[in-house]
Protein backbone atom coordinates (compact mmCIF):
# COMPACT_ATOMS: atom_id res chain seq x y z
CA UNK A 1 0.00 0.00 0.00
CA UNK A 2 1.27 3.46 -1.27
CA UNK A 3 0.91 5.84 1.95
CA UNK A 4 1.42 9.16 0.78
CA UNK A 5 3.65 12.01 2.79
CA UNK A 6 2.84 15.43 1.19
CA UNK A 7 1.53 16.93 3.89
CA UNK A 8 4.12 15.30 6.14
CA UNK A 9 7.61 16.70 4.51
CA UNK A 10 5.74 19.88 3.74
CA UNK A 11 5.37 20.02 7.27
CA UNK A 12 8.95 19.07 7.98
CA UNK A 13 10.30 22.28 5.46
CA UNK A 14 7.84 24.45 7.40
CA UNK A 15 9.48 23.73 10.53
CA UNK A 16 12.62 23.86 9.43
CA UNK A 17 11.70 27.38 9.11
CA UNK A 18 10.69 27.75 12.09
CA UNK A 19 13.69 26.32 13.56
CA UNK A 20 15.67 28.66 11.98
CA UNK A 21 18.19 28.43 9.11
CA UNK A 22 21.31 26.54 9.95
CA UNK A 23 23.63 28.94 8.65
CA UNK A 24 22.60 31.42 11.04
CA UNK A 25 19.37 33.04 10.05
CA UNK A 26 17.08 34.25 12.33
CA UNK A 27 13.91 31.33 13.29
CA UNK A 28 10.56 32.68 11.62
CA UNK A 29 7.33 32.10 13.95
CA UNK A 30 4.67 29.27 13.35
CA UNK A 31 2.09 31.25 10.99
CA UNK A 32 -1.70 29.72 11.04
CA UNK A 33 -0.91 27.56 7.80
CA UNK A 34 2.40 25.86 9.70
CA UNK A 35 -0.36 24.50 11.94
CA UNK A 36 -2.80 23.88 9.43
CA UNK A 37 0.04 21.58 7.13
CA UNK A 38 0.69 20.48 10.71
CA UNK A 39 -2.29 19.30 11.42
CA UNK A 40 -2.72 17.43 7.77
CA UNK A 41 -0.06 15.81 8.29
CA UNK A 42 -0.57 14.24 11.72
CA UNK A 43 -3.86 12.56 9.98
CA UNK A 44 -1.88 11.60 7.36
CA UNK A 45 0.90 9.21 10.01
CA UNK A 46 -1.98 8.46 12.01
CA UNK A 47 -3.76 6.18 8.76
CA UNK A 48 -0.58 5.07 7.61
CA UNK A 49 -0.02 3.40 10.78
CA UNK A 50 -3.95 2.42 11.07
CA UNK A 51 -3.23 1.05 7.23
CA UNK A 52 -0.18 -0.84 8.55
CA UNK A 53 -2.22 -2.26 11.77
CA UNK A 54 -4.76 -3.48 9.45
CA UNK A 55 -2.71 -5.25 7.06
CA UNK A 56 -0.67 -7.34 10.15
Amino acid sequence: MQVTTDYIRHAARAARKCAGDPLGGAPQAPDPEFYKTLAKALEQIAAGMEALGKQE
